[in-house]
């Protein structure tokens, strides 16, 4: 334990500035997702959309990363991921600032959509996650935890940046600010510091040592077929499709409550300080313990949030504990799903695997605010979402249960090597 532990510490010291980096480039990314809702109201007043109209943006959003994940997952296993996250942070500041052009028209709101949907498939969660994964190993768990906290760290302030230049300035340059601000923060912090393991030439190091310069881990074939990789695919699939159903509509869900407004979006960025939270307790255990207790536990959790979301009591307490549950799942859940990857499938094709699993949630994440939408057009109310959305979850529990020990994988010594057969697990 004190090696491991000298180990963990050796590893922070050398790439703690790529966690840095890493965290508010991602944050960009998921400030999107986190800051519609806010941006909901505005849009409807101005134009007269309906919510579901105004999600579709998100439903074309999802569906390119589901179909441009993969390829893009292949690239980065070549290249690394300092490169693609530097480009990708400029292009999608700058597509996310159109938005500030939407004049009423749904085929030009759609088609700016497209466009910076494009460009953020490069600041996924794959990009963040392979870079850390590739220079952290002992303290993996918690480096994760602390890279993608960037999901969190937009939950917290999207809402309160966008709601707070959409009353000063309006929702049009709220939109404009964000976009150059946030994204060109991020840009500036992945050229500076974000450096993986292909750009320090560990790589080619261990080719130098008589490897072939590739990482140990499953093929992508052999992924394809591995059952614990499927399962893991398909609860992050069904996370995503009911958690951001949810999360997009949020503040609306509250404020139906008879909340204020300020009240609503207070208690929903509450959920990103519960995200936090969750991403480091998951990283924590996770590098300290095997076994299905941590994602069953994560997931189990949310389930109950949604539940409490359903305003049963009538408490505004209620309504928070709902909401701090749906952020510490939320957190956890993507911590866990990265980390487990990792160990299950290893890092030999971590960016098209990943990029696969990711693919498959943002599948989910482009459909489930599209529901979420018409269910409220539909009812008047979001109760059958939550309805539906808390067994779900249960679901996505269970199918963590049982996974078992952690394979160790062999490295492979030459281009012909494609196997890579992983090892008996200790």
């Amino acid at each position: 334990m004190i090696e491991a532990e000298r180990t963990a510490l050796q590893e922070w010291k050398a790439h703690w500035p790529l966690i840095v980096a890493g965290l508010v480039g991602f944050s960009f990314y998921s400030m999107v997702t986190y800051s519609l809702g806010t941006f909901m109201e505005p849009l409807e007043k101005a134009f007269g959309w309906s919510r579901a109209e105004i999600s579709v943006g998100l439903t074309i959003f999802g569906l390119t990363a589901t179909f441009v994940g993969p390829p893009m997952g292949a690239v980065l296993d070549r290249i690394g991921s300092r490169r693609i996250a530097l480009y990708g942070l400029i292009l999608s500041g700058a597509t996310f600032s159109l938005f500030s052009l939407a004049d009423g028209s749904l085929t030009q709101w759609f088609g700016l959509w497209l466009v910076f949907s494009l460009c953020s498939v490069a600041i996924k969660s794959t990009v963040w996650s392979a870079g850390t994964s590739s220079v952290f190993s002992t303290s993996r768990g918690l480096a994760l935890a602390a890279v993608l906290s960037g999901s969190a760290l937009g939950q917290v302030f999207a809402p309160l940046i966008a709601n707070a230049l959409i009353q000063s300035q309006g929702w049009s340059q709220a939109y404009l600010y964000i976009g150059l601000g946030w994204a060109g923060l991020g840009a500036l912090l992945v050229a500076l510091f974000f450096h993986d393991a292909h750009a320090l030439g560990q790589r080619q190091a261990a080719a130098a040592k008589g490897g072939d310069g590739r990482l140990p881990g499953l093929t992508i074939a052999e992924a394809c077929r591995d059952s614990r990789v499927i399962r893991i695919a398909l609860a992050n699939l069904l996370m995503a499709f009911a958690g951001a159903g949810v999360t997009v509509h949020l503040v609306p869900l509250l404020t139906e409550t008879g909340m204020t407004r300020g009240q609503a979006v207070e208690i929903a960025a509450s959920a990103g300080v519960a995200g936090l939270v969750g991403k480091f307790l998951a990283g924590w255990l996770l590098d300290r313990f095997q076994g299905s207790l941590v994602p069953v536990g994560s997931f189990a959790i949310g389930g109950l949030g949604y539940f409490l979301l359903l305003d049963t009591f009538g408490t505004r307490g209620e309504l928070l504990l709902g909401t701090l549950c749906l952020g510490f799942a939320g957190g956890a859940g993507l911590q866990v799903s990265t980390y487990l990857i990792s160990r299950y499938a290893g890092l030999r094709n971590f960016g098209a695997i990943f990029g696969t699993i990711a693919s498959a949630m943002m599948a989910g994440t482009s459909f489930g605010p599209l529901l979420a939408g018409a269910i409220h057009d539909a009812t008047g109310s979001y109760t059958g979402l939550l309805w539906t959305a808390a067994p779900v979850m249960f679901v996505c529990a269970m199918l963590f249960a049982g996974l078992g020990p952690y394979p160790r994988f062999t490295v492979p010594t030459s281009p012909d090597d494609l196997s890579a057969q992983p090892a008996p697990a200790e």
